[in-house]
């Protein structure tokens, strides 16, 4: 026979090895969208009103919330832009039209902003920028940093679970103008804002950790793969 015995049995050694990677890394893909999911029930129960948390007393939050523009609550303003030639490999992060695209020498925000894409087809898309970044001309920033009554995580949140095409114009260069300051939030008392943010913080972070540990795994398995494949590395096979 071409493939003896006890390479056969090697064979079906190590498909069972990688067949034990592939089920631990199933398992943690279910509990990455199981996550997402009860994130995503929250977010619509928490961001409505239709589920309310305790205050620090233990009692539930009552108070009617109302119903602000952005324009209202935020300074909103497009950035300026730098072209693709100043960005570096290093340096503090510039935020387009699709998240991090770069490294600049200097940064136009000190503090983390809440960055709505608004040209090209990621239009609408939400970032939450890191602190000293430099957002530019394809964002929307707002910015409620002079806005105490506004908890910025909450806003983030809020706006993430918004549905914003309705804004989008133009069809060959999507765009969203100045007409997202008329856009309408929710928006409960500064205390319950809070607690919504934190709930919904910590299940980021449930997701965050899972996702760090399928990458872990997926790592794991390949370089496995690699070493077992190439018979760098043997397992034993009893005869």
């Amino acid at each position: 026979p071409l493939i003896s015995a006890s390479s056969r049995k090697e064979e079906e050694k190590i498909a069972e090895i990688l067949s034990t990677w592939d089920k631990a890394i199933e398992t943690v893909e279910k509990l990455v969208a199981n996550s997402q999911q009860q994130k995503k029930a929250l977010m619509q129960q928490l961001l409505t009103g239709q589920k309310r948390l305790l205050d620090d007393n233990g009692v539930k939050f009552g108070d009617e919330w109302e119903e602000p523009t952005l324009g209202e609550i935020a300074n909103v303003y497009q950035p300026k832009t730098i072209s693709q030639e100043m960005l570096n490999e290093s340096g503090y992060p510039v935020y387009g039209a699709n998240g991090v695209i770069g490294f600049y020498s200097d940064f136009n925000h000190e503090t983390e902003q809440i960055a709505v894409t608004c040209r090209g087809s990621t239009c609408g898309v939400i970032n939450w920028t890191e602190p000293k970044s430099w957002i530019t001309g394809n964002a929307m920033v707002i910015n409620v940093d002079d806005n105490p009554i506004i908890n910025k995580k909450y806003l983030y949140y809020v706006l993430s679970g918004s549905n914003l095409k309705y804004l989008i114009s133009g069809s060959g260069q999507p765009q969203i103008t100045g007409n997202i300051k008329k856009h309408r939030i929710l928006a409960p008392s500064t205390i319950e804002q809070e607690k919504i943010a934190q709930v919904l913080t910590l299940a980021d972070r449930e997701i965050d950790l899972y996702n760090q540990q399928l990458d872990k795994l997926k790592l794991e398995k390949k370089s496995l793969m690699q070493q077992l494949l190439t018979g760098q590395k043997r397992v034993k096979v009893v005869a």
